[in-house]
């Protein structure tokens, strides 16, 4: 994440022009079509402005002042230039109306482009505050800057065409004028560029420090906050999060304000007062009035097109800024784009085992990028296929970081995870991952039908049963029966007012079912403390009920609560990123170890708690 202070990047000119033909050439694989059309209508526009409003004047002062030119002459020339005005505004409406559509269906195949690329990221970048920065802005302002990138294109050219014409009509009748527009321009670009790259640094590190007030906003937007915000005084930290974070922006504002302001003045005294209301007019004046060397309508010319070359140049350095500002952003998207996945969607050279082979750890360590120290240490098992094994141990242990290296979320650092004897960094990720199934305990309900919650993909004809049969497994099949449409029914009233809101113990159920439904092609099943929501007793219950129902699939979960793994066939203990004992339920209570004193512990709290509660009831 960028740090408080710190200069946003800074790139060559080079490296900035090259990312505006980065952003055109993506537009061009989008629709080159509408790109050239757009950049068609532009120049068409830009010439025939020019020539209205200066030729079309030119000649019509001339007409009226020159009597070899009678009124029907002049009737004429204002009946072409009003055809001509109609067939510009006409060309002008038809453009933006017509490019509207092609624009919108642009947009989404972009977002489609990122949606494909985040599907394929891996799971440390979210970890990585300066490439989750990147994705944000990359995909926030990918349709901006792509659809700004076409128009500011079309733009400049328009913009330059233009002044090509008016150019051309200047020096055939006074080549000096040009030098007016000109000057402006180049006090003007220097002016703007340094405008430009300040309101990009301001917004830059606006955006790093607004994230935490749009978190601390979001909150009181969301549903599953909502009752501990009523309950507790959360609100207050959220608040004062909120406030710095405003506070800063406003310091960072102020700053920036007065930066852009200075050289805002210099743009308006030196080429909008100075330049264009003083000398223009006055050498202009000189040369019609002292040396008579230029007629009325020739005045009237060359003052609008000097005064259209001085706005056509300032359109350009605006289009100019444009393209530094999405150059600068491109950098970020670029490096999305460009972002090469190490374990997502990589091929492997060996075929994934077609039923349940071992799992062999191999003196396995793990570290988070740019952590200190390893998670995981030295870690060496062997998990015979079928069985059901226990991980337990205190928060932050690493028992939920070894599920995801097991699943090759991660990789690991050292030493090596084998299925079948084969390092499972030699399947391909995909195929490897098919053989898991999974439930974690921050499970996720999608605002989409039942059916699709349970399969976790789009509806397919004769799943029915099988989505069915999972919730039958699972325990919902009774509420299923309840529900309006059965598995078509919509969860979550996200874009459905109809929509069906489950309580916590029915989405759970619902995410259990996702289990059973891979279970002809699942061959281990992880269970990351999904039921913690649950008693004691329907955990152990749910546990046992899902060890049943898979059939010969290894399982492997993780509990706080060691009630939970007495049937397992093997626990393992897990302490700062360690295994420090390991062994049956048995024999680990014969070992009187820290497993020993944890199981001691939870059923002295639960036997006081049973006491306490028939008290209440005999009472």
């Amino acid at each position: 994440m960028q740090d408080k202070g710190k200069n946003p990047e800074k790139l060559k000119f080079r490296r900035i022009v090259s990312n505006y033909a980065y952003l055109i050439r993506y537009a061009l694989k989008k629709d080159a079509g509408l790109v050239l059309f757009i950049f068609t209508a532009y120049i068409f526009g830009g010439v025939g402005y020019a020539c209205m409003d200066t030729i079309f004047v030119r000649l019509f002062i001339n007409f009226l002042s020159d009597n070899r030119y009678s009124f029907q002459d002049t009737a004429f020339l204002v009946i072409g230039a009003t055809a001509g005005m109609a067939l510009l505004m006409a060309v002008e409406r038809c453009t933006q109306s017509l490019a509207m559509p092609r624009i919108i269906r642009m947009s989404g195949m972009m977002q489609e482009d990122m949606i494909h690329k985040v599907a394929k990221m891996d799971l440390m970048c979210y970890d990585c505050d300066t490439y989750y920065d990147d994705f944000v802005i990359a995909a926030a302002q990918i349709e901006e800057t792509v659809n700004s990138a076409i128009f500011d294109l079309a733009n400049m050219g328009r913009n330059i065409t233009a002044i090509l014409v008016l150019s051309g009509l200047i020096t055939s009748i006074d080549p000096i004028i040009a030098i007016f527009p000109v000057v402006g321009f180049l006090v003007n670009a220097f002016a703007r560029f340094r405008i430009m790259k300040l309101e990009y640094d301001f917004d830059v590190e606006k955006k790093t420090i607004m994230r935490r007030a749009n978190y601390s906003k979001r909150v009181f937007y969301q549903p599953e906050y909502a009752k501990e915000i009523k309950l507790s005084h959360i609100e207050i930290p959220l608040e004062k999060q909120f406030h710095q974070a405003i506070d800063e922006t406003i310091g960072i504002a102020k700053g920036y304000g007065i930066k852009i302001a200075l050289w805002s003045l210099v743009i308006w005294i030196t080429v909008f007062t100075f330049l264009s209301m003083f000398c223009v007019p006055l050498y202009l004046g000189y040369m019609a009035l002292v040396l008579k060397k230029v007629a009325l309508g020739d005045v009237a010319a060359l003052n609008n097109a000097q005064g259209a070359v001085r706005n056509h140049l300032d359109a350009v350095n605006y289009c100019i800024d444009r393209i530094q500002k999405a150059g600068l952003f491109c950098e970020r998207f670029r490096k999305f784009m460009d972002y090469e996945s190490k374990i997502e969607g990589a091929a492997g050279a060996a075929a994934v085992p077609s039923s349940g082979k071992a799992i062999d750890i191999n003196d396995m360590s793990f570290r988070y990028d740019g952590a200190k120290k390893d998670t995981l240490k030295h870690i060496s098992m062997h998990i015979e296929p079928g069985q059901k094994v226990a991980f337990v141990g205190e928060n932050g242990a690493g028992k939920s970081t070894f599920t995801k290296l097991l699943m090759r979320l991660y990789d690991v650092t050292d030493g090596s995870i084998c299925y079948g004897g084969e390092d499972i960094r030699n399947f391909t990720t995909d195929e490897y991952r098919n053989i898991f199934g999974s439930v974690f305990q921050d499970y996720q309900i999608y605002a989409s039908s039942v059916q699709e919650n349970v399969m976790m993909h789009g509806m397919k004809e004769g799943e029915g049963e099988q989505a069915e049969a999972a919730l039958g497994n699972s325990g919902f099949l009774n509420r299923l029966r309840t529900l309006p449409a059965g598995l078509a029914t919509v969860l979550t009233r996200e874009f459905d007012d109809k929509g069906v809101q489950l309580s916590g113990g029915e989405a759970q159920k619902v995410a259990i079912a996702r289990l059973f439904a891979k279970k002809e092609r699942m061959q281990v099943a992880i269970l990351d403390e999904p039921s913690s929501a649950l008693d004691p007793r329907a955990e152990y219950e749910l546990n046992k009920n899902i060890m049943n129902r898979v059939g010969d699939a290894t399982v492997i979960f993780i509990s706080h609560r060691l009630s939970t793994t007495r049937d397992a066939d093997c626990i393992y203990m897990f302490e700062n990123g360690e295994i420090i004992e390991q062994g049956t339920h048995e024999e680990l209570m014969a070992l009187g170890g820290q497993y020993a004193e944890m199981f001691h512990c939870q059923a002295k709290y639960y036997q006081e708690n049973a006491e306490v509660l028939q008290a209440s009831l005999t009472s």
